[in-house]
């Protein structure tokens, strides 16, 4: 009876421990969710300012092909002798005044313009917009890209309005109509994330393993990893997990990816650890 209180202090202490890794599990994942949802978001938006810089060349690309003259004949080269030049230059010695010499305490820093330290980033409007449909109705290569980059940003807008089964539909059929477009192994990416969100995790584990063959050198692909192993952890498949986040934690110790596999790692052998 003596032992039982120790014996009762240490399990309380043990899951307390253990609530709290599971709370920084939480948060860690809510992280990294937010990293990755960032990085596509600024990837977009570099990706229309691209777009913008192709479009605002294209006009005056245009109008310099039309301004061109016809190419005429060549003149006859000239017969007449130049005459001869004095090759040394004529040299002429000025000395300032004690007036106009400049100050030494002159600093050209002083007169410069001053230049914007910040760019505001703003959404394209609908002259934007008409400018890109003009431009790509004449350049095919332009309208692939712009037709692309609506479609994904329409599915993602369905995502962000909660309409999952609208927005995994328009993204599978965004990345079959466009694989090679920058944002196919993202859109792959955010349709598995949907069916783990509806427990369909057999058919987001069949989505995530596309992304590392498909797109080897894609950003998706470390993500995709970690949601695969929630996925057959789930699926009550954790040796499989555990070997999967071992490997993740093996070859990228020092990324975001690494530490989310390390901390659910370490919450599977506490569990096992339990049992």
């Amino acid at each position: 009876m003596r032992f039982r209180q120790p014996i009762l202090a240490l399990a309380l202490c043990a899951s307390c421990a253990g609530a709290q890794v599971r709370e920084e599990a939480a948060v860690l994942e809510l992280k990294g969710q937010l990293a990755v949802h960032s990085a596509q978001l600024q990837a977009q938006q570099r990706r229309i300012e691209d777009l913008e810089v192709k479009l605002a060349a294209f006009p005056a690309h245009a109008e310099s092909k039309r301004n061109t003259p016809a190419p005429s004949e060549k003149a006859a080269p000239s017969t007449a002798a130049a005459p001869a030049r004095d090759p040394r230059p004529q040299l002429k010695t000025v000395k300032l005044g004690e007036g106009r010499r400049r100050r030494r305490d002159y600093n050209p820093v002083e007169s410069a313009p001053t230049i914007p330290s910040a760019v505001a980033l703003k959404e394209p409007d609908e002259e934007t917009l008409q400018r890109l449909e003009e431009a790509s109705a004449v350049d095919p290569g332009i309208r692939e890209e712009v037709d692309a980059d609506r479609a994904f940003a329409q599915a993602v807008a369905k995502l962000n309005a909660g309409e999952l089964q609208t927005a995994e539909t328009q993204l599978l059929a965004f990345a079959g109509q466009h694989p090679r477009h920058t944002a196919a192994d993202n859109a792959i990416y955010l349709a598995g994330l949907i069916r783990e969100h509806d427990g369909d995790c057999a058919g987001a584990v069949a989505l995530f393993d596309r992304i590392p063959l498909t797109y080897p050198a894609g950003d998706a692909v470390l993500p995709s990893l970690v949601e695969k192993g929630r996925c057959l952890i789930r699926l009550h498949r954790k040796d499989e997990a555990r070997e999967l986040f071992a490997r993740i934690v093996r070859e990228h110790p020092n990324g975001l990816e690494g530490g989310t596999a390390l901390q659910l790692l370490t919450n599977l052998d506490l569990e096992s650890g339990r049992q």
